[in-house]
């Protein structure tokens, strides 16, 4: 397809004719988002709009691996039943030709504002990325401001690289428009710079909000900066993190830096960092706040260099995304918990009984144990070591082996920790476990060809 040849009309039309006819819905989850066909990564846009929550997503609807990317949409109430909704951007103009890249909204005035990364690659003039802004009256069809594009790389200092400028995340704050956004410093760390309007129009560069140091990672990508309860907060998803033990065990993870700010110099004033989630798929968290006051926060559940089981297999979808989970805050450390709604409607899992399909288990541990699941010569396990204090999750032994670009074995994953509860939610291709109430996590995908049969061996 040529840089015009994409469109929102083209898109819908391929989606509505060809994922009934061609989608394999084998490991297609039963509780997790995915697109209808297709390719999706980073989440988007999450926001709280007229009483319902929307989703945008990184969404290539021709293939099951990346390509161009639009902007996929769907809402929901529960987020247990999805309504898909038209494409909501397509790379149709010269300023985002090669890609509507990761982006995020906001609601202002009761309409729906979003600003995301227009990629651009230009073997003349070299490769830029530049931010651009959208809005919706109606929540589903959206216009590209004549502006666009409203920041580019010649507002940033002279020592970050403008081809890596993207990805940016709107928050207000004291009646004035914000978004951190990622950038690359020529030295070779990641950073995050602050834009600042009055309108969500026109905007303007504040800061250089944080810098990272060598052993932060080459780049970061799609930061989130929020409050919970006076306290601040900056996630984002560091590129290349050196590995340390069990932590940081995918070359691409997903961090969590709390802090302050210094409002008057616009810079975020770093404390300390933590890992997200130690398990193979988590990348590109993205939150929200919604009409209870919850800081809500959804991932997409895979990472970049990975092994795409569904598209080998040609089953033409690939992505899905985690349960949202509910960020807190208990004895100065952030802790995940999933989403009541999700979890009250999923069967109940007996740890005791073998048992086959989705659902949710709680396990109280009292020592050592390991779950099975799958079928002989095909299966995951996963379970608790008290020898080592380490829950882990193994998908060694199944046959459709998932293999990165990490040089060492990624097969194990595991938080060292002394555990004395999970949650578990199993789907057909996906397992999240958290541990202790949400002070530790483990997230991946696995895709078994046999029965689902979970079973305690230990």
């Amino acid at each position: 397809m040529s840089q015009f040849e994409y469109s929102i009309e083209k898109a819908n039309a391929f989606i509505n004719n060809n994922h009934n006819a061609i989608v394999n819905n084998t490991f297609k989850p039963e509780v997790h988002f995915s697109a209808p066909i297709g390719w999706i990564n980073d989440p988007n846009g999450f926001v709280y709009f007229r009483d319902e929550y929307h989703l945008f997503y990184q969404y290539y609807p021709y293939d099951s691996v990346w390509g161009p990317m639009h902007w996929g949409h769907a809402k929901t109430k529960d987020f247990v039943e999805w309504e898909h909704l038209p494409i909501a951007l397509a790379p149709d103009m010269p300023y985002d030709k090669d890609g509507c890249f990761s982006g995020s909204a906001i609601v202002k005035d009761d309409t729906l504002w979003i600003m995301y990364t227009g990629n651009i690659i230009d073997s003349k003039n070299g490769n830029r990325q530049v931010q651009n802004i959208a809005f919706s009256k109606d929540g589903i069809h959206f216009q590209k401001l004549a502006s666009n594009p409203v920041a580019t790389g010649e507002i940033l200092p002279s020592d970050l690289i403008p081809s890596e400028f993207r990805d940016p995340k709107l928050f207000e704050k004291d009646g004035c428009y914000y978004s951190v956004v990622a950038a690359q410093h020529k030295n070779q760390v990641g950073c995050i710079v602050l834009l600042s309007s009055e309108n969500l129009v026109d905007w303007s560069f504040e800061s250089i909000f944080l810098e990272g140091k060598k052993g932060q990672g080459k780049m970061w990508e799609c930061p989130d900066y929020f409050e919970i309860d006076g306290e601040s907060y900056l996630v984002l998803s560091p590129m290349r993190y050196p590995k340390d033990g069990n932590h940081y065990t995918n070359i691409n993870s997903a961090v969590i830096f709390k802090g302050k700010v210094d409002w008057q110099q616009k810079i975020f004033l770093f404390e300390s960092v933590k890992e997200l989630d130690q398990g193979h798929d988590f990348y590109a968290p993205q939150t929200l706040i919604d009409d209870k006051g919850r800081r809500l926060m959804i991932s997409w559940m895979h990472t970049w260099g990975r092994t795409v089981v569904t598209h080998e297999l040609k089953h033409h979808w690939s992505g899905q995304m985690t349960i949202p989970r509910v960020l807190k805050v208990e004895n100065n450390t952030i802790k995940q918990e999933f989403i009541e709604e999700v979890i009250e409607k999923l069967p109940i899992i007996d740890v005791n009984k073998v048992s086959e399909g989705p659902g949710v288990l709680t396990i109280d541990i009292d020592g050592s144990f390991e779950m099975k699941l799958g079928s002989e010569g095909d299966y995951i396990t996963f379970g608790y070591t008290d020898k080592y204090n380490s829950v882990y999750i193994d998908r060694s032994k199944q046959a459709l082996k998932i293999i990165g670009e990490e040089e060492w074995d990624t097969s194990i994953k595991a938080v060292n920790i002394s555990a004395e509860k999970l949650k578990v939610v199993i789907d057909k291709s996906s397992i999240e476990i958290l541990i202790n109430d949400g002070e530790a996590a483990l997230t991946s995908t696995y895709f078994i060809q046999g029965g689902h049969k979970l079973q305690k061996l230990i």
